[in-house]
């Protein structure tokens, strides 16, 4: 009787799921739109959980240094470690506005002064195409007395701006209370990472059993390890690229090559649009001092992100996390066919920790055909 109570338990579970699954295929613009509110919601915890995975990896080799080294209490050791950890992240981001900085100014300076060159200029080319053709000119009087005078399109220009900067000002407010919120949230994270680790735990052993929880462990630590190097590995990645950057830059005499190498190393952390982002605003930077150097710029912007791309890259952070520089080239090039830019991000770490496991259940099911040949 028990068992005809399972098996009818099962049945109407298969049921259930599949009225749920058929449901969600035709409805899945309600349950796509309950999942971004709930991100939305969460978006700061998210966050914050991000950054403790983050500062967890300093943390624990200066608590480690701090137990080793001194007598401190366990509580008062990781306050300090924490501190240190958040100060060493402050001060990496300060030393690169610092190097920033002063190159933007004095960019932005040169910028300004040749605003009334350029203006000059493009008057000129504007005064001669319109002599040169009426057709033209006719058509922009056209235009302007179809907008309407000259002060509502300068009002409605100004309305324009006005409106754009007050809705930067409130997405700036909102940011920064958000990545507040999430520092916030980190430190209590890392403060009580072990009672957090213990309750999750406990949950998952009291719902999937002692066997499976364990597995699961297994794979959460081996995902943890991966990831840490990972992160490790891209650290080292980008910096590599910042100063292979400065290299040729300096080295052929390009224009401000310190901002571009420390704006390259930076936007690479972004995968894809990073380089785009790093080589549009160089050349527009370069265009400025020199047309030909800019297009020089692209050419050997192109070369080194080519160079990062398939051989430093798989070779720095395929190493780090336990890959081949083929396997690694294969995981990020599937990844980002698959998922875009987060199958890019992701896919070498995931392809990491699928390579462990596949590698270990392999030795282990060797290991235990030989033991069976053996006996």
């Amino acid at each position: 009787m028990k068992k005809e109570l399972l098996e009818v338990r099962k049945y109407i579970w298969l049921v259930l799921i599949g009225v749920l699954s058929y449901w969600l295929l035709n409805h899945f613009y309600i349950f796509f739109d309950i999942i971004s509110t709930i991100f939305k919601v969460l978006s700061p915890f998210l966050l914050g959980g991000v950054i403790a995975f983050i500062l967890n990896i300093p943390m624990s080799k200066i608590e480690s240094l701090l137990k080793e080294k001194t007598n401190i209490k366990d509580g008062l050791s990781r306050g300090i470690s924490i501190v240190l950890a958040l100060l060493i992240f402050v001060a990496i981001l300060a030393f690169v506005a610092f190097l920033l900085v002063p190159e933007l100014i004095g960019n932005i300076k040169n910028l300004i002064n040749t605003i009334p060159s350029l203006v000059s200029s493009g008057q000129q080319v504007i005064i001669n195409l319109l002599d040169q053709s009426p057709d033209i000119q006719s058509q922009i009087i056209d235009m302007f007395e179809q907008s309407g005078n000259v002060t509502d399109i300068v009002s409605n220009v100004l309305n324009y701006i006005v409106n754009g900067a007050v809705g930067f000002i409130k997405s700036f407010i909102s940011s920064f209370i958000t990545i507040f919120t999430s520092i916030i949230f980190s430190i209590y994270m890392l403060s009580q990472k072990e009672e957090l680790i213990n309750g999750t735990k406990r949950i998952i052993k009291a719902l999937t059993g002692k066997t499976n929880s364990k597995k699961i462990f297994e794979i959460a630590k081996l995902t943890q390890t991966t990831f840490s190097r990972f992160l490790s590995g891209q650290c080292l990645d980008v910096s590599i690229l910042g100063v292979l950057m400065f290299i040729v830059l300096a080295l052929f005499r390009f224009p401000y090559p310190l901002l571009i190498s420390v704006l390259t190393a930076i936007t690479a952390l972004i995968p894809v649009f990073g380089a785009w982002i790093a080589m549009i605003i160089g050349t527009i930077l370069i265009l400025i001092t020199n047309p030909f150097q800019a297009l020089m710029f692209i050419i050997v912007f192109t070369i080194i992100q080519q160079i990062e791309n398939n051989f430093i890259y798989p070779k720095v952070v395929g190493a780090s996390v336990g890959l081949s520089p083929m396997w690694s080239l294969l995981a990020i090039t599937v990844g980002g066919k698959l998922f875009g830019v987060i199958g890019m991000l992701v896919g070498l770490p995931i392809a990491s920790v699928v390579y462990s496991l596949l590698k270990n259940t392999v030795n282990q099911k060797l290991k235990d055909r030989e033991e069976k040949i053996e006996n």
